[in-house]
């Protein structure tokens, strides 16, 4: 490690040797990582404070963790603010001074942070072992998916939370899939949290079901799960029986199972064999990353100046074409668009009617003589919970989609350029012959994007703005003051009678308000895609046109040696060859 940090073509390259600089001190401190994944409302921080013994991380119905908080050893509590320019700031280890940096109170100051870093005296982590709690995953800002997405790799084991009430969705597949089984992460422990919520009397078979449905989804994985470790949770139990000293509760909570395999994973077996793994794939993914960069120089420096004039002139073209690019790129958005309202549309209205059967089905037939308390404590968290599933499970699908759309603009775009500027350059004097493609987007939409600074929010970000001002007055207490007056009828059937057209009426209005928040969302974050996109495209332009002009600049200066460039880079690309060649090769040993 030390050696590759002293190659120029890593000094030169800032955030390859930012990341090996960082992966060189994770080694020197050779801690095992365990990351507390999972989407939001999930419980994370609440399993955690049930973990440590103490309610300390931030929790609420809304999403709130907002940064990377890791958990370390210490005799005294403590923490560090850990400042993305490197510098740090201390704090207080107390709830209240933790809530500053929750995503309802998220200001600039939180964009400034790169983790928390909580010194806790709790047993686990007294072997050089670091608990870390994240934002949730696919639904919640760019820039707290970009923290989490960016720690990731660090991970020895995760501790993937899930819901009961709706496990597994394709969404929480897909993140398993391409952030972590992709990345040769495949330690991972499945806590199905609020399982307490399962009246095992109505499906005495969930838990066999359950685990049927997550080793059928898995099998079909392009990268399969090599084992199944899934454990039931109640959080919220877990931490009231700690908190309140109830051993019945923390028996109950299925939390003493998970802390001892927590225990055995950080403990036994495979740790040092982990470990290794995880330290070679960090240097693998920052050294191909490297290596393309370096291919693209070489490349560029290899074609011959008639190439690049002709690469000049097809630049010149995609600069006449811009105004007429925009705004196909703005009509084929405004065309997706269409179709995502169209979707959610028919989804929400197929879920609005099977909802409104089921709920006037259930009060129809229901036969006891609490009708009252019924209706309103019964029926309308039944609502409300049926509301905020469909919500929680179908908003990550929309971000998915508009996901989409910005990645079929990226290939369009990189198709586009290709047509235009593609460049094939030939080898001579001492660099040996052979074609290499220059791929014109080798700074892509994406990357450009992020530089826009207005990037598309998550589902968390939309369940925000719709549990809001949509969700909770229609579906609290508050949604059925007509109880009160109706139910002094004597009759069952009267009360049904009157009460039904209320219940369908609240619910109608409810889903309308949401489907119209929705539809808000959408077109809001579709403008979005629209300014990022023709931002995007011009970054691209200017980027390649600097770098065509300049390496054609070079070419008609002779006295500049261009063979001697190219040998350079061919000798650099060569030596993160032999790199990545000998890191395959370690079985043993620690990478220094």
């Amino acid at each position: 490690m030390y050696e590759l940090l002293a190659q120029d073509f890593v000094q030169e390259n800032t955030a390859a040797y930012e990341k090996l600089t960082e992966l060189q001190q994770d080694i020197k401190n050779d801690f095992f990582v365990v990351v507390v994944l999972g989407e939001f409302k999930r419980g994370k921080s609440t399993f955690i404070n049930a973990l440590i013994g103490n309610d300390l991380l931030p929790t609420d119905v809304l999403p709130e963790t907002a940064t990377i908080n890791a958990l370390i050893y210490n005799e005294k509590p403590e923490l560090e603010i850990i400042m993305q320019d490197g510098s740090v700031e201390c704090g207080q280890v107390e709830r209240s001074f933790l809530e500053r940096f929750s995503a309802k109170n998220q200001t600039d100051e939180c964009s400034k942070i790169k983790y928390l870093k909580i010194g806790y005296p709790f047993k686990l982590l007294n072997n050089n072992v670091v608990i870390v709690d994240t934002p949730g995953v696919s639904d919640l800002n760019e820039q707290r998916c970009d923290v989490t997405y960016n720690f990731i790799p660090k991970a020895n084991a995760v501790l993937f939370l899930l819901d009961a009430n709706s496990p597994l969705k394709k969404s929480e597949l897909d993140f398993i899939e391409k952030k972590l089984l992709a990345q040769g992460i495949d330690n991972i422990i499945f806590l199905v949290n609020k399982y307490d919520n399962i009246d095992d009397e109505e499906d005495e078979d969930f838990w066999e079901n359950l685990q049927v449905h997550m080793i059928k989804a898995f099998s079909e994985s392009e990268h399969p799960l090599k084992a199944l470790n899934m454990y039931p949770l109640s959080a919220k139990m877990a931490l009231r029986g700690v908190l309140e000293q109830k051993q019945n509760f923390i028996d109950a909570s299925g939390i003493m199972e998970i802390k001892t395999t927590l225990q055995k994973t950080v403990s036994e077996g495979r740790v040092e064999e982990e470990k290794l793994a995880r330290y070679k794939a960090r240097v693998q993914t920052v050294l191909l990353g490297l290596g393309s960069e370096l291919e693209y120089k070489r490349a560029l420096k290899s074609a011959d100046l008639e190439k690049l004039r002709e690469a000049q002139a097809g630049l010149q073209e995609l600069f006449d074409e811009q105004l007429e690019n925009k705004q196909k790129l703005a009509g084929f958005v405004e065309e997706e668009k269409k179709n995502i309202i169209a979707m959610t549309d028919k989804s929400l209205r197929f879920f609005y009617k099977r909802l409104e059967e089921r709920i006037i089905d259930d009060v129809q037939f229901y036969k006891g003589l609490d009708f009252k308390d019924y209706v309103e404590q019964r029926v309308s968290k039944a609502i409300q919970r049926e509301l905020e599933n469909w919500l929680m499970s179908y908003a990550p699908n929309i971000d998915v989609l508009l996901r989409t759309v910005e990645k079929e603009i990226d290939r369009g775009i990189s198709y586009r350029f290709n047509q235009k500027i593609a460049l094939n350059a030939n080898f001579g004097g001492k660099v040996s012959s052979g074609g290499y493609g220059v791929n014109v987007t080798a700074l892509d939409v994406s990357n450009a994007t992020v530089k826009a600074g207005a990037l598309t929010a998550g589902g968390a970000g939309l369940l925000m703005l719709i549990g809001g001002p949509v969700l909770m007055p229609f579906i609290s207490m508050a949604a059925f003051p007509f109880l009160q007056r109706r139910f002094l009828e004597d009759q069952l059937a009267t009360a049904k009678e009157q009460v039904i057209p209320s219940i369908q009426e609240q619910l109608s209005d409810c889903v309308f308000r949401m489907q119209q928040e929705l539809h808000k969302y959408i077109d809001e974050q579709s403008t979005t895609i629209i300014k990022n996109s023709e931002y995007a495209y011009d970054t691209v332009l200017e980027d390649l046109r600097s770098r065509i002009d300049a390496e054609i600049d070079e070419k008609k200066h002779l006295s500049n040696d261009l063979g001697g460039e190219i040998a350079k880079l061919s000798a650099e690309i060569n030596s993160i060859n032999k790199t990545l060649q000998g890191i395959t090769s370690i079985t043993g040993g620690v990478l220094r």
